[in-house]
């Protein structure tokens, strides 16, 4: 019998030690899997920074920059569109930003857990994942086509702004939300209101969040091209750039526009120029992401101060 028991351990003993080393070998296998997929990940969004550096840099220049495009445009620089696109971030960053941290503000504090948060909830998650082309094609039906506004530069901006919502309103809850509860505790036991709470303890410790998020977001939807097609942009226009208040009711050049029109046109537009233009495209994407960094990183250093 303690033969017979004793196999039997080893047994038990032998099939959990299979079993260990399954696992194992499972984990190993996902592990790698995983380390593989985002290798190949980085390699392949380093592939792509390669080669339009590669061919774009040999193209930037100071002149290119700073000055029109010229010979029907075959030569020149891109100064006009970078103008625009400057234009449009601005714009959109004016309209959605009071909007979107309001919107987030409500949600997070005054909404509550009923019914009605639960749709708002799902109504802003639904936009956020609405494709961008979406978005043109309403500012079109509705901002240049039903308000008159025609292809302008406020059409595109009230367009980029809805595109943009979604994510600074997600943005800013977040935000509120991550601020500490004892933080609150200690607002409410000094016999501050509610609405004191919100302003002098929750925003300014929300803020670094909530402005990384509104600059992010907005420098994203400068760099979308399908709602600047359809609402805002225009391909070139001879003749001085408009001024003034003026300029919100005339279609501007941008980035993304003239990249798109670059490759649609073949042959047109110098390939060395359409280059030139995706690469100032991703540097003009990378240096709003730097900004957004520097504005959290010193709004954080004051509230430490």
């Amino acid at each position: 019998m303690e033969g017979v028991g004793e196999s039997t351990l080893l047994t038990l003993g032998a099939a959990r030690s299979g079993r260990r080393s399954r696992r194992m070998l499972i984990d190993l296998l996902f592990i790698g899997g995983l380390r593989a997929v985002a290798l190949l990940s980085v390699v392949t969004v380093l592939a792509i920074i390669g080669v339009i550096i590669a061919k774009g840099l040999p193209t930037i220049s100071w002149s290119f920059l700073t000055s029109p495009p010229q010979e029907g445009m075959t030569s020149g620089g891109i100064y006009p569109m970078i103008r625009g696109s400057v234009l449009l971030m601005l714009g959109t960053l004016v309209i959605v930003l009071p909007i979107g941290v309001l919107g987030g503000v409500f949600l997070a504090e005054y909404a509550g857990q009923n019914v009605f948060s639960r749709f708002i909830h799902a109504s802003v998650a639904s936009l956020a994942g609405t494709p961008s082309v979406i978005f043109g094609l309403f500012g079109l039906a509705v901002f240049v086509i039903m308000m008159q506004m025609g292809v302008s530069l406020l059409a595109g901006c009230l367009t980029l702004a809805l595109f943009t919502l979604p994510a600074v309103v997600f943005t800013t809850e977040n935000a509120i939300r991550s601020v500490p509860e004892s933080f609150i505790e200690a607002g409410m036991a000094l016999g501050l209101s509610r609405w004191q709470i919100l302003w002098k303890i929750v925003l300014p410790n929300a803020m670094p969040g909530i402005l990384t998020g509104v600059v992010l977001s907005t420098g994203r939807a400068a760099g979308e091209a399908p709602p600047i097609l359809l609402t805002a942009g225009i391909y070139y226009a001879t003749g001085s750039l408009p001024r003034g208040w003026d300029i919100l009711k005339q279609p501007v050049a941008n980035l993304p526009y003239h990249l798109a029109e670059g490759y649609r046109q073949g042959g047109v537009i110098p390939e060395a120029i359409v280059w030139g233009t995706c690469l100032t495209l991703m540097l003009f994407v990378l240096i709003i992401n730097i900004w957004a960094i520097m504005v959290r990183v010193r709004v954080r250093r004051r509230q430490r101060w």
